[in-house]
């Protein structure tokens, strides 16, 4: 077991200490150690097992904070990944990477629901989603507090930005290309145009795309297409080149 505990407080905080082994796999996981323990512990303390127990803290604040941070982060992320996306369609995107089904994956992939100090009345493997997902949000904010919005940022991108083109986010398969690329922290992409052929009334575009030892070239009735269609052709040799590395 852990042996963290508060000072002022030590015989209601030592109660909600989680296990060692537990802290170091979410660690990992999120590639994100905490230098405050307590506030890790604090995140995953849920209300009925602080009224059960006497505490004085439970981690519905840090929940806001997350809430605000995540929806900060990642509009902030797409505003710059899709230049050309109007408010409407940003307003969508977040809405599919930030919704409660989405965090409650997050959550159950870091293995939170086993983690989340709880009542007795609530069982581990029957949380409801909405528990799970507050979790998640709750240590995100724990992330912001210890580390900063810089560390939470980077937590943030590689839990929901990293596939987000999986959740069919991307408008098409040059955003998809660039949020991939963005989320790695991989430069963006530079279509080169190579020719103009045809009558004026109906040319064909032949864009270039050059990156990270690949180089495709595609044609279109318009220069959007054929970047879109290299677009794809990258990502896919990029999405394989990834799988074989691992």
């Amino acid at each position: 077991m852990a042996a963290t505990f508060d000072l002022e407080f030590g015989p209601l905080r030592k109660k909600a200490v989680i296990d060692e082994r537990d802290i170091k796999n979410l660690e990992r996981e999120l590639g994100y150690t905490f230098e405050d323990r307590l506030l890790l512990e604090e995140a995953l303390c849920h209300s009925s097992f602080a009224h059960e127990h006497g505490l004085y803290y439970n981690n519905e604040r840090l929940e806001f904070l997350g809430d605000s941070i995540l929806s900060f982060v990642t509009a902030r992320s797409l505003y710059r990944m899709y230049p050309d996306a109007d408010e409407g369609e940003l307003t969508q995107m977040r809405a599919e990477l930030v919704k409660s089904d989405s965090l409650y994956r997050k959550a159950e992939a870091l293995n939170i629901p086993y983690m989340l100090l709880h009542g007795h009345a609530l069982k581990s493997d029957s949380l409801p989603k909405s528990i799970c997902a507050d979790a998640m949000e709750a240590l995100l904010g724990a992330i912001c507090i210890d580390g900063g919005v810089a560390a939470v940022e980077r937590v943030i991108k590689k839990l929901f930005l990293n596939d987000a083109d999986e959740q069919s986010a991307g408008p098409d398969p040059k955003s998809n290309l660039q949020m991939w690329l963005q989320a790695r922290g991989m430069p963006l992409p530079n279509y080169e145009l190579i020719s103009v052929t045809g009558p004026s009334h109906n040319p064909e575009f032949t864009v270039r795309l050059r990156m990270y030892g690949f180089d495709h070239s595609a044609s279109d009735r318009t220069r959007k297409g054929a970047e879109a269609k290299t677009a794809m052709l990258m990502l896919e040799d990029l999405k394989e080149k990834e799988k074989n590395e691992k």
